[in-house]
């Protein structure tokens, strides 16, 4: 790569210099990293939604786009459905489609082949026993796969070569190699999954050959496009793949004619490290990429929760990296780059790494989404559209629920009336970045006031609102996103003692531990988070459940392996007792009293948190409509579900509404005003 060169006029000079790939050159250093989206037709192609999914993110400035993983192998190498896949000639024009959108937007395309090994379950490989490099089942679909013989190897080989093929006639500009996350190539180097004995297995020379095949065979497939080999750095899984070998694989494929190294981490066991949570910090993964840098000549992109253009800039300036892919940060704005080259860094949308993304795609099975931009993955659904009236719209509740909508209003043309009971904006927002490592949701409420300061919407802070109050008003329009409230416990003594408060309350910033000890009922998410956050203000803390499983521990967290990181870390608080089977009877001033296996148990207490789960708050709605007020009940309010829930039910809601008042209005394109 040339020398860094600064530029005065340029916010991230480094950032936004161009940069190439053997002869391929990129109009900055910026790069789409490769993520599943479930957009794909079901026979494979590319969809009319993935081609505007990809467009939009092309004109929002990207220098190159990594098409999501592409099967050269269907249905055995398939890792997911509906997948895209590049194993016949009838696909080449749908991706050659794609092809040509990405390039009118600006942007340069780049494709990845994939083939899952032993990742992937039989309902996707329609009922074929997965090939791997060794009998031994993924420990996340925990099926057993079938180890590779010399003829699977062959053709896989020339599936991937054939795969290139297609992608040069598609006129893709380069090629990416999938030999990460526990996926085939990745599945060999590693030598916890393959314990072969022949030329394919033990030493790590012998791990790196068929990887090593399959680089050679796309490179022959590819002609003169740059091949990109995706690697990860550390697998984090005892006996897996490592930075030393990772290093010295990177310098292997660099020897064979590979162009460029994607360095990743994580395989399907350990996806909290490929898929960040949100607790792993902002770049953590660069210092794994320098030293995969330091390793090669050859430019190589760094990637993993790089979520700010100071951050990027950074990596690139000090050498970590040649390039920086953005995945989820995309998914939040796809106008990151642009805003970034123009210095707008209070305008891009934040990616809190909440994976909400994830759960659409993985136990939702929808297309992909993001939690804040209710249009990702649904580009091609109608917008709302401008109304222009200036009629009052009030909206109750101050969450993202209640902020989404009153933007969405606002850009629609209402006057907006925005109240809030709370003397804080967004209070769920800050009950869910009140425990050590979750500060990213304040990222997200910071963004959403420098909206609200930036539009005509009215905000009232510390402001009740009932039903005559509202009518006063004489609004158009209400909105009621009031949230949630605790459920009540029935039938247990002393709660109204000044010793019991509620989880969240404190968590929101509303009410405050004054001494301990803390005891904790209520193992959920919220009692999970209220411990971590007592025990991290100094506080011994015991969270009790009545139930007797250990799985109870914040059952809501829809993926096992965040959930079993997530419990893992509240384990490792020594002030933290965990307690299960114990219900709670009654409360004394300093004390709280329990059954278990029908045996009373008293722990003594300075303050007992109540986390006993949270219902709709919707105690608004029957008396305005009474009045004859229109009025829309969105986010907690119906349905305590997740902040992306309450964003995209306001957001939808009033694009239904509007369109039905003003169905051939102007429609509102971007949402840049979310």
């Amino acid at each position: 790569m040339k020398p860094l060169t600064k530029n005065m006029e340029q916010p991230f000079p480094h950032l936004f210099q161009a940069g190439r790939m053997r002869n391929l050159a990129l109009k900055n250093r910026l790069i789409m990293a490769p993520m599943e989206s479930n957009l794909a037709a079901e026979d494979g192609s590319v969809s009319d939604l993935m081609r505007e999914y990809y467009r939009a993110r092309a004109v929002g400035g990207i220098g190159m786009i990594i098409v999501e993983y592409t099967c050269v192998d269907r249905p055995l190498g398939l890792g997911g459905q509906p997948q895209l896949g590049l194993d016949d000639d009838a696909l080449i024009a749908s991706h050659a489609e794609l092809v040509r959108a990405v390039h009118a937007a600006g942007s340069r395309i780049c494709v990845q082949l994939f083939h899952a090994g032993r990742q992937t379950h039989p309902k996707f490989t329609s009922g074929r026993q997965p090939i791997a490099a060794s009998a031994i089942p993924c420990p996340m679909y925990r099926k057993m796969p079938r180890e590779m013989n010399a003829a699977d190897m062959n053709h896989v080989l020339q599936k991937f070569r054939e795969a290139a093929e297609r992608a040069v006639k598609a006129g893709y500009d380069a090629v990416e190699i999938h030999g990460a996350h526990g996926y085939l190539p990745a599945n060999f180097l590693s030598a916890a999954s393959n314990q072969r004995s022949d030329e394919f297995g033990g030493s790590l020379a012998n791990r790196q050959r068929f990887p090593l095949r399959i680089a050679e065979a796309v490179r022959q497939g590819a002609g003169d496009l740059p091949v990109i080999f995706r690697l990860s750095a550390d697998e984090f899984v005892i006996g897996g793949t490592q930075i030393d070998e990772a290093m010295d694989t990177a310098r292997r494929l660099e020897a064979i004619g590979v162009d460029a190294i994607h360095v990743s981490t994580g395989c399907h066991e350990r996806i909290d490290r490929n898929v960040d949570p949100v607790w792993m910090p902002e770049g953590w993964r660069l210092p794994l990429a320098r030293q995969i840098r330091e390793a090669v000549s050859i430019p190589v992109i760094g990637v993993g929760v790089i979520r700010h253009p100071e951050v990027a800039e950074q990596a690139i300036a000090e050498g970590s990296a040649d390039f920086i892919a953005l995945g989820r940060a995309l998914l939040a704005d796809p106008e990151w780059p642009n805003k970034a080259a123009a210095g707008r860094t209070a305008d891009i949308r934040p990616c809190t790494s909440c994976n909400w993304c994830v759960a659409q795609i993985g136990t939702g099975h929808t297309p992909v989404g993001c939690a804040e931009n209710p249009r990702t993955g649904r580009e091609t659904q109608p917008q709302p559209v401008f109304v222009g009236s200036r009629e009052l719209a009030v909206v109750v509740g101050a969450g993202p629920g209640g902020i989404a909508a009153s933007l969405t209003l606002d850009r629609a043309g209402y006057r907006v009336l925005l109240m809030e009971r709370q003397a804080a904006l967004a209070p769920g927002l800050l009950a869910s970045g009140a425990a050590p490592k979750k500060d990213k949701f304040l990222w997200y409420r910071d963004y959403l006031a420098h909206k609200l300061r930036h539009s005509n919407v009215e905000l009232r802070l510390g402001s009740m609102a009932g039903v005559a109050d509202i009518a006063a008003l004489s609004p158009a329009l209400v909105v009621l996103a009031t949230g949630s409230r605790d459920r009540e416990l029935a039938g247990v003594d002393g709660l109204d003692l000044p010793l019991v408060k509620s989880a969240y309350a404190v968590l929101a910033g509303s009410d405050s531990i004054r001494q301990g000890p803390v005891v904790i009922y209520g193992a959920g998410e919220v009692g999970c988070e209220a411990a971590k956050f007592a025990a991290g203000k100094g506080f011994d803390v015991i969270l009790a459940t009545r139930s007797s499983d250990a799985n109870a521990l914040s059952r809501s967290t829809y993926l096992r392996i965040y959930r079993e990181q997530f419990i893992a870390t509240i384990r490792a608080y020594p002030n933290i007792r965990i307690e299960l089977g114990a219900a709670l009877r009654s409360v004394s001033p300093d004390a709280v009293h329990l059954e278990r296996d029908g045996q009373e148990i008293t722990w003594p207490a300075g303050q007992l948190l109540l986390a006993v789960g949270r219902l709709p708050n919707d105690d608004l709605s029957a008396g305005l409509e009474a009045a004859g007020i229109s009025t829309l009940v969105v986010g907690d309010a119906v349905d305590v579900r997740r902040i992306g829930d309450a964003v995209h039910d306001a957001y939808w809601k009033i694009r239904d509404m509007t369109r039905r008042i003003n169905p051939q209005g102007v429609a509102i394109e971007s949402v840049d005003f979310l």
